[in-house]
């Protein structure tokens, strides 16, 4: 029996403080055979923190938002037989956190992806939004069979967790929500400064907003990999 193969993709953009730290748990767990850091355009030194791990590292002068890096990913690697999405700026990420994700995508009965919501870890106005609207959380796994099924993902920037999640209910296919303990992450606040954090959420929230108005339109004209018979009840 082949044993499977788990792929993790980081997104990244400028995140060269925060990124070792996600990819000293990432490289040095059990549970994942390769990683890829995904680096959107970024403008500081995220790939040369990247490049002192035993990661492979796709990088864009530009920046082309989450869901292109996400799409990018899974064109690189299409043989995995599970996939991890995981955020560059993770706060106490843990091994156990990624067998949690992982775990429900095998056995009898399993789930096409989970969706981690936090809990316990740092208390914000994000954590909280994840806590009540899973939808928007970008820590998830996903099987072989249901990326294989996926519409584009390239258009829907930081709408891609509220389009993969809204595919997975039109889709009919199961998903998992394990309580990842002690995980969170930094505030865009945090990052750049109360205003310009500000203004970057409120730029992630419309873009959000878009793709939650305008899923259906947008995988008709981009459906991918859909299978017809799921692209004829959207």
């Amino acid at each position: 029996m082949t044993a499977s193969k788990t792929v993790a993709l980081v997104p990244a953009y400028n995140e060269e403080p925060r990124l070792a730290a996600v990819l000293k748990v990432v490289t040095n767990s059990p549970l994942v055979d390769e990683t890829i850091v995904l680096d959107d355009g970024s403008i500081d030194n995220t790939s040369g923190i990247a490049a002192g791990f035993p990661v492979k590292l796709l990088r864009w002068e530009k920046n082309r938002g989450k869901g292109a890096a996400l799409q990018a990913g899974l064109e690189e690697v299409p043989d995995a037989d599970r996939y991890l999405f995981l955020d560059a700026d993770l706060i106490n990420l843990q091994n156990e956190h990624l067998e949690q994700l992982l775990s429900p995508l095998e056995g009898p009965q399993p789930a096409a992806m989970t969706v981690g919501i936090f809990r316990h870890g740092k208390k914000s106005s994000v954590n909280l939004a994840q806590h009540y609207f899973s939808i928007l959380n970008g820590q998830r796994a996903l099987s072989r069979e249901f990326v294989n099924m996926l519409p584009e993902l390239s258009w829907s920037r930081f709408g891609v967790e509220i389009l993969l999640s809204k595919y997975a209910e039109l889709a009919q296919k199961t998903v998992h929500y394990p309580e990842l303990q002690g995980l969170t992450h930094v505030t865009k606040e945090e990052k750049l400064g109360l205003y310009r954090g500000f203004a970057y959420r409120l730029q992630m929230f419309r873009e959000c907003l878009f793709a939650l108005r305008n899923y259906k339109k947008m995988i008709r004209l981009y459906p991918g990999k859909i299978p017809r018979e799921i692209l004829e009840r959207i």
